[in-house]
């Protein structure tokens, strides 16, 4: 503005020379607009680079997640970036390894959104019959969640390969049995047990005919006895000697009950003779 002025014909200064105020004229003004668009880039360019190193140093801190730690024997051909599963869902990826002298030591980055119990454990497993391992994570009971940092024990499960080389040492174990049993001195002892079971199974048959025939005249002679037995009881002689029989029981009994009163009497008689009574007790008492 003071430039102006002067433009408009204010006389200059003592002392001063037009020189110069025309070479402050030729000066070019900043603007405050300018300066708001150069605070607007360089503002730009520090969330650039920021985001730039969170890329590029991934701190699991500002993407909502946490870490945990495993320790496994033998990590089974695991690799960075491979994939934490819970449930079957994925819920974290591997981060890096450490090998020591007890094993392997497994770091794993978790999503925040999906906590772990406390109490889990973690089994590296096979992820199929075209290679690559998953970390499992077998969740616990505890209601308190894993916190960040935590260690949680680690085994290694069986694959698919372990399990077909345990199936081909089965193999070879009963490949092995079987050229046993086909070793020739095997093979004449079954020939041999297989000749004396024939002769075994001839001499039972035989046996069992025997057997057979003997039983059918043990019948024959039990049938014919019955029929005996059957003739006897139904002939009218046996009905006779029952009649007859029953009629001599009778006179059996008569005859008990006669001796019966006859010894009665002769009690009686005794009885007299030993009291004195009568002719014979007199007889039998006085001497005179």
């Amino acid at each position: 503005m003071i430039q102006q002025a002067r433009a408009a014909g204010s006389p200059p200064a003592p002392g001063k020379r037009d020189g110069g105020s025309d070479l402050s004229s030729t000066v070019p003004m900043r603007s405050s607009r300018r300066e708001i668009q150069i605070g607007f880039f360089v503002l730009l360019g520090i969330v650039a680079v920021v985001a730039a190193l969170l890329m590029l140093t991934d701190p699991g801190t500002f993407r909502g997640r946490y870490d945990i730690v495993t320790s496994v024997r033998d990590a089974g051909g695991l690799r960075k970036g491979d994939p934490v599963q819970m449930r079957g869902v994925n819920v974290g990826r591997v981060r890096g390894f450490a090998i020591t002298d007890q094993g392997v030591v497994i770091n794993m980055e978790m999503e925040q959104e999906y906590p772990v119990p406390a109490d889990s454990r973690i089994s590296l497993k096979s992820g199929g019959l075209l290679g690559g391992m998953i970390v499992e994570v077998v969740p616990g009971r505890s209601d308190d969640a894993v916190e960040d940092g935590a260690v949680l024990p680690g085994s290694t499960a069986g694959g698919v390969f372990d399990v077909a080389t345990g199936v081909a040492v089965r193999a070879d174990t009963v490949l092995g049995r079987a050229t046993e049993l086909l070793d020739p001195r095997t093979i004449e002892a079954v020939g041999g047990s297989a000749q004396e079971l024939q002769t075994m199974l001839t001499s039972l048959a035989a046996l069992a005919t025997e057997q057979r025939r003997e039983i059918a005249l043990l019948s024959a002679s039990l049938r014919r006895s019955a029929e005996g037995v059957e003739a006897a009881t139904t002939r009218p002689e046996l009905a006779r000697a029952v009649a007859r029989m029953d009629s001599i029981t009778l006179q059996l009994d008569r005859s008990t009950a006669s001796l019966n009163r006859s010894t009665a009497s002769l009690e009686t008689v005794l009885g007299r003779m030993e009291r004195g009574e009568g002719t014979l007790g007199r007889l039998s008492a006085d001497e005179s």
